[in-house]
């Protein structure tokens, strides 16, 4: 992702996030722990769906929701999340209609560490697959 201008060196990520959606499944408005750097960046897969942001995101029922701005995102799209979007305003994914994963990748903050973490030294190794 750093080859191809999506993120900078100094936020590659060190953790992810795997969310399996089953048809209406949904996740509620939230704004990202402050542990992790700004930018977080969201690959979409297996189907479509959207994202809500808002200050004050309305509960209109069941897994439904209503907020400020509307993005779709479509099969393999990749979503950033950087600035007041991400540190101010609130997001969520209404109901799915048909299933889905998404995969956030983040920076946990250096002094966040959890003590006594050891990184994996296979996974460090690992240099970028060339296209």
């Amino acid at each position: 992702m750093v080859p191809w201008g999506i993120i900078s060196a100094d936020c590659i990520p060190n953790s992810c996030i795997i969310n399996i959606y089953e048809e209406g499944d949904c996740i509620p408005p939230h704004i990202d722990h402050r542990d992790f750097v700004r930018l977080f960046c969201t690959v979409s897969l297996i189907s479509e769906s959207s994202i809500l942001f808002g200050t004050d995101i309305e509960i209109i029922g069941p897994d439904e929701f209503r907020g400020f701005v509307e993005i779709s995102l479509p099969r393999g799209s990749v979503l950033i999340l950087k600035g007041n979007r991400a540190d101010m305003t609130k997001h969520c994914i209404p109901r799915v209609r048909h299933r889905r994963v998404s995969i956030t990748f983040r920076r946990m903050s250096d002094d966040k560490t959890p003590y006594g973490f050891q990184p994996n030294l296979e996974l460090e190794e690992l240099q970028p697959y060339e296209l």
